[in-house]
């Protein structure tokens, strides 16, 4: 299968570099040093599930280069999602397929928007991965999972086929009955995990023990629980599942958005928890813990929060912040 990975950060560079290893013919769209970095020396791979090793792809930040795919990898953060979109449609032949890989809830349609219903597959997946240097992918704990699926109704021939390529490469995969119950589903994990590690700035262990925000955890789980429920999503035993997930998490682990804000990039808040607060808005349900966290995030997101910290006269009780 020639495949196509538009976003080869940890997620598209984990699964393209498994997919490359399996005998898949793989290109990565990649930009700067880490582009530059994987022409010279192919793309590493660091993995808690599948150990260390190098795969040599062909790499670009133009997609025509690297030829008609059946498959593309859809993998970059949510705020790059139609930029992305508009690149990875130049990759895409007619009976070509793209699978989303984007945290949140909306990004399928947005994406279907750009480069047509036809090619699109839900995808979503769970890991821990991050960029460790230029050209070397770390997939930091372990575990994993990704589920695919057709935009609509049940799996098609072609899910069968791409799920049997991503299980041959050894990826933890299935074919969901239905992709937007399935983004529900990650859902429930994800805003309220990238959600309380970001705003708490501690990992998940850490939060766990303390009983104030044990007690944040449950209230953000159960505020999804009521959004999902507003939008005709009462999958039973969703919330439990969810919850034993943060439950039995390494200590270690942090979200993405949570390790994007110390970083100070950019982050995906408006498609986690600000989607959810927007979501809960247009259905009357209040989530006042979403949404006091949202606020706190919105405020540090913004360019100027810390160049004010820093040139302010007196500051108390702030010093621990700057560790």
């Amino acid at each position: 299968m020639r495949v196509v990975v538009v976003g080869s950060g940890g997620i598209g560079g984990l699964y393209g570099g498994l997919l490359a290893r399996a005998g898949h013919t793989v290109g990565f769209v990649a930009r700067g040093p880490h582009l530059d970095a994987i022409r010279a020396r192919g793309l590493e791979i660091r993995s808690a599930d599948f150990g260390t090793f190098v795969v040599h792809a062909p790499a670009s930040a133009n997609p025509a280069d690297l030829g008609p795919a059946d498959l593309v990898l859809f993998a970059v953060k949510t705020y790059d999602l139609e930029p992305a979109a508009l690149v990875a449609r130049q990759a895409l032949a007619p009976d070509s397929s793209l699978l989303t890989l984007q945290n949140g809830l909306e990004a399928p349609e947005q994406i279907a928007a750009i480069v047509g219903p036809g090619h699109v597959l839900i995808g979503t997946t769970g890991l821990e991965t991050t960029i460790l240097e230029p050209g070397v992918i770390g997939h930091l704990t372990p575990g994993h999972f990704m589920t695919v699926s057709a935009l609509t109704g049940p799996p098609t021939p072609r899910v069968d086929q791409i799920v049997a390529a991503l299980r041959g490469a050894g990826i933890n995969v299935s074919a969901a009955l239905d992709g937007h119950r399935a983004l529900w589903d990650k859902a429930w994990l994800l805003i309220p995990m990238a959600t309380v590690t970001a705003v708490c700035r501690a990992p998940i262990g850490q939060i766990r023990q303390l009983p104030e925000t044990a007690a944040l955890i449950a209230t953000l789980l159960d505020e999804v629980t009521a959004v999902a429920r507003a939008y005709g999503y009462d999958a039973p035993g969703a919330r439990e599942r969810a919850a034993g997930w943060i439950e039995r998490a390494p200590a270690t682990m942090k979200a993405s958005m949570a390790r994007d804000f110390e970083r100070g990039t950019r982050t995906e808040l408006e498609a986690l928890t600000g989607a959810l607060v927007r979501m809960a808005e247009a259905r009357g349900v209040a989530v006042p813990a979403s949404r006091a966290a949202y606020a706190i995030l919105k405020l540090r997101e913004q360019p100027d929060v810390e160049a004010l910290d820093n040139s302010a006269p007196t500051r108390v009780g702030t010093t621990a912040d700057k560790r």
